[in-house]
């Protein structure tokens, strides 16, 4: 972290991931200006404050804050002589290091700095365990840790182009970090542990409920099929056990899987009909934007073909999943 001379978005994320290694664990800060403030809203559960970040040079006294805005006073560090003369005044204070007092709406919400208090806890889930043990991946969440697998400089760079890649909102990716930090996947701005991560959203992405963009079974006419993906492969993806048959010579695959923004393009493209043949294609909404790197130009994500592999759940689909992992690039990357 640099509190110093961070703003914007970027010093939203410091202050949060500050919060967030202090224990306080249901906090989100948002920048009122994305591009270079020092102002932020927080919120913490159903409550909202407002905050304006200062540094701590040449301060001697409480500063002053307009009217319904709450003064964070911030540095490089605070030994902790001056951590405790802070806490002592008052101040509201965050540091690189780590060191916190953070008070809202005059009771203390967080302190680590020459600790009078006990820390704040994360609370306990229904058994037993800390939230910091666990990670709870809904449909949004688990998009933007979709995206960062995918791309895991993401999780270091502005939180709007990792909104944009996962196609959610900003606070939705500020509410996923703070969730990854708490479980161990995230610090500093960099992911951790990416194996489990992988993990992880593979075993949630098997409960989600994934839909098909036609509501009748598709088929293709033979199974030359995925070679008009090849030709113009911007707006359509091939997934699934027909794209890591592309990657494995080891395997064959008749059925098909294909990722695209509308049901009409793909249907006209692969002459899709309804007349059974060998060769069923199922089309699905696209859920992530530009910028996140696949094998092919013509395939999705090796993430998504690894889930949507376990996800079929059958003994050919999870022996294709387990050879890509240990056959793809990016895959093996994420397991070191």
């Amino acid at each position: 972290m640099d509190l110093l001379n961070a703003s914007g978005d970027q010093l939203a994320r410091d202050v949060q991931r500050g919060l967030v290694r202090a224990g306080l664990r249901d906090v989100t800060a948002l920048s009122v200006d994305p591009k270079a403030g020092r102002r932020l809203i927080l919120r913490r559960g159903p409550h909202l404050y407002r905050m304006e970040v200062r540094p701590a040079v040449g301060l001697t006294e409480v500063p002053s804050a307009e009217p319904g805005w709450i003064t964070l006073v911030v540095d490089n560090r605070f030994d902790d002589t001056r951590a405790r003369q802070l806490t002592d005044m008052g101040v509201s204070f965050l540091d690189d290091r780590g060191n916190v007092h953070l008070a809202l709406d005059g009771a203390t919400v967080a302190l680590t700095a020459g600790r009078t208090e006990a820390p704040v806890a994360a609370p306990a889930g229904p058994a037993g365990q800390r939230g910091a043990d666990t990670l709870a991946l809904n449909r949004a969440s688990h998009r933007v840790a979709f995206a960062l697998l995918c791309r895991p400089t993401l999780a270091g760079g502005p939180i709007r182009e990792l909104a944009a890649a996962a196609k959610v909102s900003v606070g939705t990716v500020h509410n996923t970090l703070a969730q990854l930090a708490s479980a161990g996947f995230l610090l500093d701005g960099d992911l951790h542990d990416t194996g489990r991560l992988l993990d992880t959203w593979a075993e949630a992405y098997q409960r989600l409920t994934v839909r098909s963009l036609s509501d009748r079974a598709l088929y293709a006419p033979d199974g030359n099929w995925p070679g008009a993906l090849a030709q113009e492969p911007q707006d359509m993806l091939l997934g699934g056990a027909a794209a890591a048959a592309l990657l494995d010579d080891h395997f064959r695959a008749t059925d098909g899987l294909v990722y695209t923004a509308e049901l009409g393009p793909a249907v006209t493209r692969l002459r899709l009909t309804t007349a059974v043949t060998a060769f069923p294609v199922e089309v699905r909404q696209r859920f992530w934007g530009d910028g996140l790197p696949s094998p092919r130009a013509d395939l999705t994500p090796s993430i998504l073909i690894y889930g949507d592999l376990l996800r079929d759940n059958d003994a050919r689909s999870v022996e294709m999943a387990a050879r890509l992992r240990s056959s793809d690039a990016h895959l093996r990357t994420l397991d070191r």
